[in-house]
């Protein structure tokens, strides 16, 4: 599967993909904080035990990290399932994956879970969670600095280190995605998903469900990723090029059409 990715480096560069940007604050730091806040997140969520929920996972999820190696290397991955009834996914900096067993309910296939495995994990490529949090460490050390001014008291500096380090996990979790972020995702997740040899098409029948559970209870993965007629007509005209690399991809592997 890796020498088959490697196979199309040049072919993805080749692509009309948006610029993911600089990187703000030190990877090191960054993967720290996502390690942190997926541990106090397998302390407070129960871990399911399903067996056939976690043997799906995990050859999805790891077929897309190999996928991603391209971006994302010598990353030592870990992806768990949660028990929990909420239609939800996430990747946080450092390797780390949940699926909540919601989500395993909702999607009918190993493509349609890796077209949401594949776009949290594009998220990561993009370095969207170390921006996010420069931008809410931002704000939480600012807040300090005005408050220690306004109180006038001089107290050790090394405060803020503190205060960076105990809200960061916390903020990688609660910031939500912009627009922009959440449209590169869409575009590097279906190419993540079509080199990993899954149907990039699943995108758009995952999001197609995804607006009529809307309709009738919002599930928890919409608040950050709304599904909109717009997102769906994005990845509609993203397909042709994603659907190049999984026809190529299965010639590779010599599958059939």
């Amino acid at each position: 599967m890796k020498k088959f990715v490697s196979c199309f480096v040049l072919v993805l560069g080749s692509f009309a993909f948006v610029g993911c940007g600089a990187a703000v604050l030190p990877e090191e730091y960054v993967a720290s904080q996502g390690h942190s806040a997926f541990r106090q997140m397998k302390r407070q969520e129960r871990i399911s035990t399903n067996p056939k929920h976690n043997a799906m996972v995990k050859r999805v999820a790891k077929r897309i990290a190999d996928a991603s190696d391209i971006e994302l290397p010598k990353t030592e991955w870990e992806f768990v399932v949660f028990e929990n009834d909420a239609v939800n996914a996430f990747a946080l900096p450092g390797g780390k994956v949940g699926v909540y067993t919601g989500l395993i309910d909702l999607v009918d296939s190993d493509d349609e879970l890796a077209a949401v495995i594949g776009h949290e994990i594009a998220h990561v490529a993009c370095r969207h969670g170390n921006k996010r949090l420069s931008q809410g460490l931002g704000i939480a050390l600012g807040g300090v600095l005005l408050d220690r001014s306004m109180k006038k008291k001089d107290k050790d500096d090394r405060q803020l280190a503190r205060i960076g380090y105990g809200v960061g996990s916390q903020l990688l979790v609660a910031l939500p995605y912009g627009r922009k972020q959440e449209t590169e995702a869409d575009d590097r997740g279906i190419m993540y998903a079509a080199l990993a040899g899954y149907d990039p098409r699943a995108a758009i029948t995952f999001w197609q469900k995804m607006k009529k559970q809307s309709k009738v209870r919002p599930p928890e993965f919409l608040s950050t990723h709304p599904a909109t007629d717009n997102r769906i007509a994005y990845l509609e005209s993203k397909m042709e090029n994603a659907m190049r690399i999984y026809q190529q991809g299965k010639e590779a592997r010599g599958e059939s059409p």
